[in-house]
């Protein structure tokens, strides 16, 4: 749904601020096409590159996004918490040491924080969308390896690594992409899907 755009917003101009390495162009407004302009004026290139991102909802939509996004996390976290339950198991099946057979569970939650970086960058540079879709694939064929593994150090590997790193992929981009769907309520919004998510555990 386009936003109505009043004159004062029309004749922002911000070609003088400089945010770090980028510097925010304002276009002149229309109603309901306001674009943000990023240029890059990092020293290293003589070439600035341009990104062009649509006005924030604050709503509509981005509450769809807010629900997903505590979808996601109540999944994950869910996922991760309850992954103890298989240590018992883990323990009969392959008769290692409860140390040896810790470190299972202890890569697949932790991959996820390990390996944030890595999906900030992944995000950043494909998108919240694809970088989800490629978590879910990923550590579903991590949890899918994990089933066939015959000894703790392939498990470790297939569902610890694997699966925890697609994880991250999925969860970094599901913090993140709220952002993108609110301006004015952004606090509010991420506090709902925050708040909602440690409740739903």
């Amino acid at each position: 749904m386009a936003q109505s755009v009043t004159a004062a917003e029309t004749d922002r101009k911000m070609d003088r601020e400089t945010v770090e390495f980028g510097k925010v162009n304002v276009k002149e407004a229309k109603p309901g096409n306001d674009v943000v302009k990023f240029t890059d004026l990092s020293s290293s290139s003589s070439s600035s590159s341009e990104h062009s991102f649509p006005p924030s909802p604050d709503g509509g939509w981005g509450w769809i996004v807010v629900a997903a996004s505590f979808l996601t996390h109540a999944i994950i976290d869910g996922y991760a918490h309850s992954v103890g339950v298989l240590f018992d198991y883990l323990l009969d099946e392959f008769q290692e040491s409860k140390g040896t057979t810790a470190w299972v569970a202890s890569l697949f939650v932790s991959m996820p924080s390990i390996s944030a970086p890595i999906a900030s960058i992944l995000t950043n540079q494909f998108g919240c969308r694809r970088t989800t879709i490629a978590g879910a694939i990923i550590s579903a064929v991590g949890c899918i390896l994990g089933a066939f593994s015959n000894s703790i150090g392939l498990l470790c590997l297939t569902f610890g690594v694997i699966a925890g790193f697609g994880l991250s992929l999925v969860y970094v981009p599901a913090s993140l992409v709220v952002a993108f769907y609110f301006k004015k309520k952004r606090a509010f919004a991420c506090g709902v899907y925050q708040i909602s998510a440690v409740y739903a555990l």
